[in-house]
Formats: C-alpha cells, sequence, structure tokens
C-alpha cells in the first residue's frame, strides 16, 4: 500500500500510459503494412501449442507490462535489464495463458468474483499484491489496505492509472487462481496406497552396517584403456534417449581487439592537465574548477589517514596546508591533481534524529520555517523530541521510530546541507536547517571521537583512446575480418594474426551473457542468423571491444548428434573399461573376506553404518548401486566385486536392524507426507510435460 500511495507525478504516468498505447498503435500500424509486403511470418515471435504469437501482440503485452511496473515504482524509465527481465516474464506468461488457460477453459474452470475477495481476505494473493500492499511497520500482508484501496478506487474512476494498476493485478489474481484450481483437479486424483506407504517405510526404517573396499577409477590413468569408435557409437545408440536436447545450441569462437589508450593518447591526456595545473592551484573556488574541467566530479569526501588509494597523496595530504596541489600523478585510467582543500577536527559519525516540516504546495517557504520555529520553542519546553517526531514529522519512514536516523557517516548518502549541519552540531544540542525538502529540526545524541580530516579536490583526465587509435584498431579488426570469410580456417587466420581465441560454447537464443562481452545480444542474434553466420562475421563493436566471431558447431534442437556427445560417450566409457580392468585384477584375489582383500591390494577397510534404501551415499561416495548392495546382504555376507559409478567395490556385511513394525500412526502421518510431496511435485512435473508437448518454438531471439 505505501507503494502505491507515494505515486505523485501522475501527469507523467498518465504520458506513459498514453505514450505506450501510441507506439502500440505506431508499431501495429507499421508492422500490419509491412506484412502485406514481407509476409507475415516475418514478424512471427513464436508458436506455443500450435498458436502463433505476433511480433505485435507480443510488443502491446510487454508496454502494458512496462507501464504498471513504472507506475508502482515511480520510475518513468527502466534500465535494459529490466526490460529483458519484463520480457522474459510476458513469454513465460504467454505460455502458461496457451498451455494452462486453454486446457481450463475447456474444462470450465474459472475465478469468480467473490473468489477473488476470499483470497484477498485470506491472504492467498500473488506475490506482487503481497509486497504491494504490506504494512510498513511490519512488512506482513495487510488485506485491509487492499480492500481500501479498492473502495478509494470506485470513488476515485477518474484516476487512471489507479484504475490501470488494479485491473492489471487483478487480471494477474484471477489466472493464479485459475491456474492453482486446475492444478488441484490434477493432484486431487493422486493418492498414496497403504502399500506404498508400508514399502517407504520399510525402505527407510531397515538398516545396514557394512565394511567395504573401494577401488576407485581415477587412480588408473586414462591411457591405460582404450575406447574404440564402435563402442562410442554402440553406447550412442543405446542410450540416444539421454541425449534429447530442448533447445537449439551454437558454439561461437571469436578474437577480441581492444581498443585502448597509445603511448601519443597519455601524452595528450598529460598536456591538457598539465595547462590546467596552475588555474587548479590558484582559483578560489576549486569544487567549481573541478566540476567544470575535470573528467570525474567533485565529491565532497572528508578523509582518514589511509584512506586515499594512492600512498604518497596520503601522506602529503595529512603534512601540507591547505592550497598544496600534487601531481600530475597516473592513477587506474587517470591522470590527477590533488589539492588539499582543509584539513579538519570531525567524529566518523554522529548519532541523530531530525523532524521534517515540509514544504506544502501553494505554500510559501516562510511558513514551514515559521512551524518549525514553533516547535523548537515546544522542544525548549521539555517536550520529549521522540514523541513530538512521532506527531508532527512528515518524514513518514523515521517519524515512526521517533525521527531516529542513527548513526550518520560522513559517507552516507545524504543531502549535503542536512549532513553537514548533523556534523557542525555539539553533542546533546538541537539546530536547524533547509533543503529542498523543507526545514529539518536536527538533534544530536552522540558522536565518535574528532580526529584530523582532510578535504581533497581531485582534478582528473581520462587517459582514453583518441578518434586515431579507435579508426587503427576498427582497421585492424575490418583487415581480419574481410581476409577471413571461412569459418574452417578463422582458427588458423587467428594464430597467424598472433590473436587469441576465445569460445562460447552452448549458446542459447535467449542468452544475454558472454565472459568480458558486454551486452551480448547482438552477437547471439548474428549466430542465429541462419545467413549471416555461415561466414565468419563482420566486426561488432561492444563497448570499445571489437569482436569477430565464427560459429563453429550448430547443435539443433531434438537427439543431440554423435559428434556433439562423444567426448562426454567417451569419459563414460572411459570409467566403465576401468571398472571392467579393476574387476579382471581381482579375479586372482581373494575376494570371500574385504580384511583379507584390503590386506592383498594394500587398500583400506572403510566403513558405513545405518545404511537404508533411502541413502544416497555409502563412505562418502554418491553410488546408488553400492547401497541397494549393501542393504541387500545378508549378515556377514560379502558381496561379489561389482563396479559403480565412481570405484568398484566388494562389501561386506556386519549387521542388520530389521524394519520396525510399521503402526497405525505411522501409515496415517507417513501417508500425510507422502500425499502432500506427491501433489508438490504434480504441480511442476504437470506443468513440464505440458510445456513439453506444446511444442514452443521461441524465435524472440530475431527481434531482442
Amino acid at each position: 500500500m505505501a507503494a502505491l500511495q507515494s505515486i505523485r507525478n501522475r501527469g507523467k504516468l498518465i504520458a506513459i500510459c498514453v505514450g505506450a498505447a501510441l507506439l502500440a498503435f505506431i508499431l501495429g500500424d507499421f508492422l500490419n503494412s509491412s506484412m502485406s509486403i514481407f509476409g507475415q511470418d516475418r514478424f512471427n515471435i513464436g508458436e506455443i501449442n500450435g498458436e502463433t504469437i505476433s511480433y505485435q501482440d507480443f510488443e502491446a503485452r510487454v508496454n502494458e507490462r512496462t507501464t504498471f511496473i513504472s507506475l508502482v515504482t515511480q520510475q518513468n524509465s527502466l534500465s535494459s535489464e529490466m526490460s529483458d527481465q519484463i520480457r522474459d516474464y510476458i513469454w513465460e506468461d504467454l505460455i502458461r495463458e496457451k498451455v494452462i488457460g486453454t486446457v481450463a477453459d475447456d474444462l470450465g474452470v474459472s475465478a469468480s468474483d467473490d473468489e477473488l475477495i476470499n483470497m484477498i481476505k485470506t491472504g492467498n494473493v500473488t506475490p506482487t499484491i503481497r509486497q504491494l500492499f504490506a504494512d510498513p511497520q511490519t512488512g506482513m500482508y495487510d488485506p485491509a489496505s487492499v480492500l481500501a484501496y479498492l473502495s478509494k478506487r470506485e470513488n476515485n474512476k477518474e484516476i487512471p492509472e489507479r484504475v490501470f494498476i488494479w485491473n492489471y493485478l487483478e487480471n494477474e489474481l484471477r489466472n493464479t487462481r485459475v491456474s492453482n484450481k486446475y492444478f488441484n483437479l490434477i493432484a486431487s486424483g493422486l493418492c498414496v496406497t497403504t502399500a506404498e506407504v508400508e514399502q517407504e517405510f520399510n525402505d527407510r526404517t531397515a538398516l545396514a552396517d557394512v565394511k567395504f573396499v573401494a577401488l576407485p577409477y581415477s587412480e588408473i590413468a586414462d591411457n591405460e584403456v582404450s575406447v574404440s569408435e564402435t563402442d562410442i557409437a554402440s553406447y550412442y545408440n543405446s542410450n540416444i534417449n539421454k541425449y534429447e536436447r530442448e533447445t537449439e545450441t551454437r558454439d561461437i569462437n571469436y578474437v577480441s581487439f581492444d581498443i585502448v589508450a597509445s603511448d601519443k593518447d597519455s601524452a595528450y591526456s598529460l598536456n591538457v592537465i598539465n595547462d590546467l595545473k596552475s588555474d587548479f592551484a590558484s582559483t578560489d573556488d576549486v569544487v567549481s574548477f573541478i566540476n567544470s574541467k575535470s573528467d570525474v566530479t567533485y565529491s565532497n569526501i572528508n578523509y582518514n589517514k589511509g584512506e586515499i588509494t594512492d600512498e604518497t597523496v596520503d601522506s602529503l595530504m595529512f603534512a601540507e596546508q591547505p592550497g598544496f596541489v600534487y601531481g600530475p600523478y597516473i592513477d587506474g585510467d587517470y591522470y590527477k591533481l590533488a589539492r588539499l582543500i582543509d584539513t579538519k577536527n570531525l567524529p566518523d559519525s554522529v548519532k541523530v534524529s531530525h523532524i521534517l516540516i515540509a514544504y506544502r504546495q501553494g505554500e510559501d517557504t516562510t511558513v514551514a520555517r515559521q512551524k518549525a520555529d514553533s516547535l523548537l520553542g515546544v522542544i525548549k519546553s521539555g517536550i520529549d523530541f521522540g514523541a513530538l517526531a512521532m506527531e508532527v514529522s512528515d518524514d513518514q519512514g523515521s517519524a515512526s521510530d521517533s525521527g531516529n536516523l542513527g548513526w550518520v557517516t560522513d559517507r552516507i548518502n545524504f543531502i549535503p546541507e542536512f549532513k553537514d549541519a548533523c556534523f557542525a552540531t555539539d553533542k546533546g544540542q538541537i539546530t536547524t536547517t533547509t533543503t529542498m525538502y523543507g526545514v529539518h529540526i536536527i538533534k544530536v545524541f552522540d558522536k565518535t571521537q574528532p580526529k584530523k580530516k582532510v578535504n581533497v579536490g581531485f582534478l582528473q583526465i581520462e587517459i582514453k583512446p583518441s578518434n586515431a587509435t579507435r579508426q587503427q584498431v576498427y582497421t585492424q579488426a575490418n583487415k581480419f575480418a574481410a581476409n577471413t570469410r571461412e569459418v574452417s580456417k578463422f582458427v588458423e587466420a587467428a594464430n597467424a594474426s598472433g590473436l587469441s581465441v576465445r569460445v562460447a560454447p552452448s549458446i542459447t537464443p535467449d542468452t544475454r551473457f558472454i565472459p568480458s562481452i558486454t551486452n551480448a545480444r547482438p552477437l547471439v542474434q548474428w549466430a542465429f542468423d541462419e545467413d549471416k553466420s555461415k561466414e565468419v562475421s563482420d566486426v561488432m563493436d561492444f563497448d570499445g571491444r571489437l569482436i569477430v566471431a565464427a560459429v563453429v558447431g550448430v547443435h539443433p534442437k531434438g537427439k543431440a548428434s554423435l559428434a556433439s556427445v562423444k567426448p562426454t560417450i567417451e569419459t563414460e566409457l572411459i570409467a566403465q573399461k576401468k571398472g571392467e580392468k579393476i574387476l579382471a585384477d581381482l579375479q586372482s584375489k581373494n575376494v570371500s573376506n574385504v580384511d583379507a582383500l584390503a590386506a592383498q591390494i594394500n587398500r583400506p577397510v572403510q566403513e558405513a553404518t545405518n545404511v537404508s534404501m533411502t541413502s544416497v551415499q555409502i563412505g562418502g561416495y554418491y553410488e546408488p548401486a553400492a547401497v541397494a548392495v549393501a542393504v541387500s546382504l545378508n549378515k556377514n555376507e560379502v558381496s561379489k566385486p561389482f563396479a559403480g559409478k565412481n570405484a568398484v567395490f566388494v562389501i561386506q556385511n556386519t549387521n542388520i536392524t530389521p524394519a520396525q513394525p510399521i503402526q497405525q500412526i505411522n501409515i496415517d502421518t507417513d501417508r500425510q507426507v507422502m500425499q502432500r510431496d506427491l501433489s508438490q511435485r504434480s504441480l511442476y512435473q504437470a506443468y513440464d510435460a505440458m510445456v513439453k508437448m506444446a511444442n514452443i518454438v521461441d524465435e524472440r531471439y530475431k527481434f531482442f
């Protein structure tokens, strides 16, 4: 509720709604006219359950979601990352709608208004509603605030953003209710039988203690076994279902041409800062000079000893008098001049509370000042500062805590006028100051011990590549791309040019990040362009890093090719061959007794206790097969040597704890636990199955 009530700039927000609608209209007109020229398929963004999703419809929903987010967060512009998240949300929402919504409609599953009101009252709401209508004091969802908002909405239908926000929230809530009802129908058709309960109880309570010898495959070198091409092909054909790809992936090789400043560029920046040094040393207004001439604006920081990153500068600033200038010197990508502005004895932090008298729209600012003067008189008469803050302060965030702001540090992101007043006021004293928000009455409760601090102004000139340098690097990159059009010769050409080839394997159409490349979408879009990616790419610019790339592997959706999974199969077969070699070596050993075997092969005897069918490990090894053998042995029985996932084992049982007799209470409680687990699994497993059967085609990468 607090977030919704904080919406103030209605004019700007309404403009967002109107702008989004106009954009959708313009795009719609453009796309409709374009479709008649190029064909409608050109503007399809994908397909779900046989239904085509057009770019126009998708972007309209994205615009609606963007408007909603902008309204509730008061952000008139969203970051590119947030825009990506919105598009992903809309795509997933479309999948849910086309997969679940269609089936639910056919079954007559719906959500009435009464059901929605009941969800609101009982707190069974969406995460968005739960967050927006949380009590600001406790952070807990407050149903009363939702109902109050709805009441205001009914009484203020002329406020378009209020109507828009709730309509959006209501639609989400209704869709959530329909989905839940549908999956509850599935869950209600599932049951756990008494036989299943008894079997699970038996598996859990029948325990075995064992000792064993393990011979890990890792102790045999890979070159001691051989795997043939026939072995690999046979394994692939026998296990083809293991290699199902849910989406197409591609492998990219690329080289990078980094645009970095040359020695000539560095010399130019040095000349610039040297030309400014005299004026910087003589100016009476250091802050204004820095803000007008420096590539980095002034930061009003009072440094403690040791906080300035350059040790020489740090030492000099604490030894010299105000007006002293040092430099230029290099710090990272900048030439710097440092001027000591002032030295002060200041605490690191002050503990304060305040009362804000905000400026009111339409009122003269003197009204706030007069009210603050009156309150000062009340405070001096002995009234409790905290109690007064809770009653009259316009800063709702601190008013609920008696105006308390806690410990304010020099680095905290407070308005400078307010922060300066806090540090300039003695402990136990009260002062006032004005900011853009109004008049503040500040009480300082405590201060840390004052110590010497220095205020230093830094004039910074970036050492950056010139246009000539950029052009030189671009020419180099373009020459490489122009002379290397064949993908098969990419690595050879890169090596000949002394370039390091980087690899980006298994790129999917929705990949957004590739190591060392910011905003990798253009590269991904190129990689999945069937025509352009047949050759080495043209030069692509990623924030000063020029990239030339080649698609070196295409792995279609569906069954993976033998070539693409060959390394994985080879690794598995090498382990299998090692197991066979170890088993063959054990044929000449005494395997009827674990202790005797361990002595023969100089291996330790390990132990595992309370092993059951529900165990996942035995003696630190993740070995389902070894667990199964351990619980199946009779007392003192020794297993035959067998190969597991990571080692060959010989196991001897040392003790058996029979399964406990099951009681009715166990049947009842265990059935409830198993039923709950089954119901929960049905929710996501059923949905995953429906999504897989929907034959989803995602071609968003063509547009975003």
